[in-house]
């Protein structure tokens, strides 16, 4: 039977399941990648990318973001979600702090690609 896994939640941001665990908090998995987001700082994607093999979502838990997907801006607020299939390019243009925020993202791969401009 694999380890049950159980940690509190840190005062920033970090991987909570993913591939490659950073540290003791993290849980090791291929299939599954959690980032949780805690920050006061506003950070954004210089250009937008898509997943190749994953699909992803994030929940916004307090603060709000602004996402552009495929050319068009979206609101995201506190108690909303998001999801991205696979291929579909989207960055965060804005973050309005303080965030507190999963995204998640399955499977857990390395499948990020930038969107090439002309």
């Amino acid at each position: 039977m694999p380890a049950f896994h159980h940690q509190k939640l840190p005062d920033f941001s970090t991987l909570l399941s993913g591939h490659t665990p950073p540290d003791n908090i993290s849980f090791r998995s291929d299939l599954l990648q959690i980032w949780y987001n805690h920050t006061e700082h506003e950070q954004v994607d210089p250009s937008p990318h898509a997943h190749l093999e994953s699909d992803k979502c994030s929940i916004v838990l307090q603060g709000s973001l602004l996402v552009e997907v495929e050319h068009e801006q979206f609101s995201i607020g506190t108690r909303e979600s998001c999801c991205f299939p696979r291929g579909v390019f989207h960055r965060v243009v804005k973050v309005y702090p303080p965030l507190v925020s999963l995204m998640i993202r399955t499977p857990s791969v390395n499948d990020k690609i930038d969107r090439e401009y002309s």
